[in-house]
This record gives C-alpha cells, structure tokens and sequence, in this order.
C-alpha cells in the first residue's frame, strides 16, 4: 500500500510539473492574443530579462509593431502627398497654358520683331460700327493660331488710324485649339467717318481688316 501511495504521490507531482509549463505557455498565448502578432521579440525580451512579465513583454513587442506600421503607413502618406502635389503641379500647369492668350510667351519688342504696323497682302474683312459722339460701341471677333502651339501677337491700327479707334487685347498669345476673343472699340470724338486698318499679327501670319467708324 505504501508504494501505491508513493506512487500515487508522484503521479500527482509529475501532473503538477506538467501543468506548470502549460500555464506558462497559455498565458504567453493569452498575451499574444491580447496584444498582437509574435514576432519574436517578447522572447528575446524575457531572454535578456527572464524577470520580466509575459504580458508585458508581449505588449513591449505589440508597441514596437506599431511604431515599424505607423512608420510604413507615414511612409504611405508622404508618396501619396507626393503624388498629389505632382498632379496638382500638373493641373495648375495646364490651366496656366489654358491662359496664355492674354499673356505673352516670349519677352521682345514687337516694333523691332515685327516693324512697323502695316496693312497685310490681303484684307480679310471690313468691321464697320456706328456710334454717336463720344459714346462706345463695340465689335467681337475670335481668331486662332493656325499652325501648332502658340504663338505671341500684336494687334494695332495702322499709322493714320484715328486714335478713337482701340483694340483689346494688344497683345498676347493666340492658342490653336481655343479661341482669343478681340474686342474693338469705337468712339468718335467728331461728327462724320473714320477710316482705317487693323492688323493682327504673328511671326508666321498676318492679318489685316478694314475698320469703318461713323457717327
């Protein structure tokens, strides 16, 4: 009987050692599942440390985990800034060629570019606009750049054009695929007509109109 107790005794002490590492083993599991994925870390924590908590190794690797995704993460966000502010350098880009025809390309003197204003080989047209003293009336047209890109113009009258005629724009830059709207304006500071020639012109093209005034 004394050795069945003996050897139930030690049945009862090896159950009791077994248990130890079991308990040992689901807490840590307990603490992985509680604080995130085991990367080895916590391990090596309580290596160097064997005093230390499970729980608190395991959060120790958990915090770490976080900082190497917000790293990523911020990492995510300044190529996704970068991205954006590439496309929005791009957009603003287009919109600024968008206004180049009210705005020059090129920095010259259209006198020594071009020379003097003169009447082009054919006239396209004869803009006519009545108006009473010192009153304005005006007339619209749209021009394009004929050939590819853009191109700077000068729009003026010809030498011996009443003053009271007026162009706007003067000069810019004509697009080919959207139209520059021209506005000519008339106000006669005398009674009877006024004669003249507009001219609107680039290094490739000229263009010339007859301009009638009358009161």
């Amino acid at each position: 009987d004394g050795q069945m107790g003996v050897a139930g005794d030690g049945n009862k002490q090896l159950e009791k050692m077994d248990q130890v590492p079991q308990l040992a083993k689901s807490q840590s599991m307990s603490a992985k599942n509680a604080w995130g994925t085991d990367t080895g870390y916590a391990d090596t924590l309580r290596e160097k440390n064997p005093k230390m908590d499970t729980a608190r190794a395991q959060q120790l690797e958990n915090w770490q985990n976080q900082q190497e995704v917000r790293a990523k993460n911020l990492g995510l966000k300044d190529m996704a800034d970068s991205f954006d502010s590439q496309q929005t350098t791009a957009e603003e880009n287009w919109r600024a060629l968008s206004k180049f025809g009210v705005e020059r390309v090129a920095d010259f003197d259209y006198d020594e570019e071009f020379g003097a204003v003169a009447v082009g080989d054919d006239i396209e047209g004869t803009i006519e606009i009545k108006s009473a003293l010192n009153r304005v009336e005006t007339h619209t047209m749209a021009l394009r750049n004929p050939y590819m890109g853009f191109a700077d113009f000068r729009a003026a009258f010809t030498e011996g054009t009443s003053s009271d005629w007026v162009i706007e724009p003067a000069e810019g830059s004509l697009m080919q695929r959207e139209d520059t709207d021209f506005v000519i304006k008339y106000r006669p500071s005398s009674p009877g007509m006024s004669e003249g020639y507009l001219v609107i012109e680039t290094e490739d093209f000229k263009k010339t109109w007859k301009v009638v005034g009358s009161t």
